[in-house]
Order: structure tokens, then C-alpha cells, then sequence
């Protein structure tokens, strides 16, 4: 949790673009490494990038996520927790799909080698990661990269999707709203999600607790009955009652 003072170094770099060490560490007269501490904190959550000698603002907008490399440390724990759960669910022979988000690469890093799997994926991320499992039978569609998932995207991933039929279609989205519905920032994932629900036996969404219950701005896919969520125990219960009412699993992770 930010405390006082980190508030505040945010609302000077909304204020400002960009910030000094030494110009914070006078403002709040304090010394330059506990502002270091500070803005090492913050870049953990995804809040601003720090540079040579001070920070700057993510460069975000509505309609895209943060950087990849920054969400993969915002709720790190909650992410890996959720992922750990999710490859529970994983038994010999089968065939999947894994999305790209940073909660699916944690699922990746948890996939046992004993298990045989075909995985598909649009993610470089998942691919990095289960190349070193032996046992596991990897396909990676091919697309336009977009940057911000690291994940293939456009035309030609949604046409070559077309020709799989998965076990379990492991996704991700930015919320989930108390009709199961599923939403993204932009529009990179809503071919690819469109096509999964047609093309899986079972959905199964892993989305972290603090994106619960809320819209964004494009819906890409919707939950159906027997489908899977995989959230953490903050989980609002009258929320997960409003999606297990509709038939939707629910699974919170330790």
C-alpha cells in the first residue's frame, strides 16, 4: 500500500511529466535514498518508470494496457498464486490454449513437465517459458504483435485459431462484470477471445480480485455455465455469488 508521501510523488509527476531524486528529496526533505525507496516502490506497482536520476510517468493511455513488463510485477502475488491454481488443473494429454497477460505467464511457469501437453498460445512470454519443458508440445500463432501483451494479434491468428479445439482455453482480461462478462482496454484480444469460447470445451479466466465486478471499454468475451474463474480469497462474495448463480465455477486460489 502507497503511503503518504508516495501519493504525493505521483501527483507532482501528473503535475510535472518528469521528477528529480534531488528535487523530491528537497520537496519532502528527506534524503535521496529513501525517494529512491520510493520511487523503487512505485515502479514495482506500475505507477511511473524511474530514469538516470529520477522518474516519469507511465506511458499509458485508456485504450492500452501498462507495459508488460510492469503489470507482471503489479499483484505479483495474487498473479502467481492464481496461476499456481490454474495449472492444478492440468492433467496428462491435454490440449490447451494460454493467452498472453502477465497472470497466464505466471500460469505457464507453474506447468509441470509431467504432464503431456499440445499447448497453443499467441504469447511469446508462455513460449519462453515452456520451452525448456521437454514434455510439452508447444504451437504459437502467428499474427502482428502487439506490444503491450506481447502476443499475436489481427487476421491471421484468428483464422489459424479457427482450426484448434481445446480442452481448456486458459484467458485473462482487465474486469470481469457481475454478468460474466469479460473486458480489455483495446481491441488486440476481441477477434482472438471470440473465436476461443467457439473453438474450448471450457473457459477458464484468471483475474485477480482487484478487477472484480467492474466495465471497461471493449467486451471481448462472456463466462458461460460449467465455465472456470481462478481469483484470490479478497474476492468480493456476493460478487462470486452473482457469477456462480449463472452456473460459472468458482475457484479462489490460497
Amino acid at each position: 500500500m502507497k503511503n503518504h508521501r508516495q501519493e504525493q510523488i505521483l501527483t507532482l509527476l501528473k503535475e510535472k511529466g518528469k521528477v528529480s531524486v534531488l528535487e523530491l528529496s528537497e520537496y519532502f526533505s528527506v534524503t535521496p535514498k529513501t525517494i529512491r525507496r520510493d520511487l523503487e516502490f512505485l515502479e514495482e506497482n506500475g505507477e511511473l518508470i524511474r530514469t538516470h536520476g529520477g522518474a516519469e510517468l507511465t506511458k499509458t493511455d485508456i485504450l492500452r494496457e501498462k507495459p508488460f513488463g510492469l503489470r507482471l510485477n503489479i499483484e505479483a502475488e495474487k498473479k502467481n498464486s492464481i496461476g499456481k491454481k490454474a495449472a492444478s488443473l492440468l492433467t496428462n494429454g491435454q490440449r490447451i490454449f494460454i493467452g498472453a497477460g502477465s497472470t497466464l505467464d505466471y500460469l505457464s511457469s507453474h506447468i509441470d513437465n509431467r504432464n503431456r501437453l499440445y499447448v497453443v498460445t499467441d504469447s511469446i512470454t508462455v513460449v519462453n517459458q515452456l520451452n525448456n519443458r521437454s514434455e510439452v508440445e508447444m504451437f504459437m500463432i502467428g499474427g502482428e504483435i502487439t506490444k503491450h501483451i506481447l502476443g499475436a494479434s489481427g487476421t491471421i491468428a484468428e483464422n489459424t485459431l479457427k482450426n484448434f479445439w481445446f480442452d481448456m482455453a486458459f484467458i485473462s482480461a482487465t474486469t470481469i462484470d457481475q454478468e460474466g462478462h469479460l473486458f480489455h482496454r483495446g481491441p488486440a484480444e476481441f477477434g482472438i477471445y471470440n473465436h476461443l469460447a467457439e473453438r474450448s470445451t471450457k473457459l477458464v479466466a484468471l483475474i485477480d480480485s482487484t478487477k472484480l465486478g467492474k466495465h471497461n471499454f471493449i467486451n471481448v468475451a462472456r463466462l458461460r455455465r460449467n465455465d472456470i474463474l481462478i481469483t484470490d480469497k479478497k474476492a468480493d462474495p456476493v460478487f462470486l455469488e452473482d457469477l456462480r448463480s449463472q452456473g460459472i465455477e468458482i475457484i479462489l486460489a490460497e
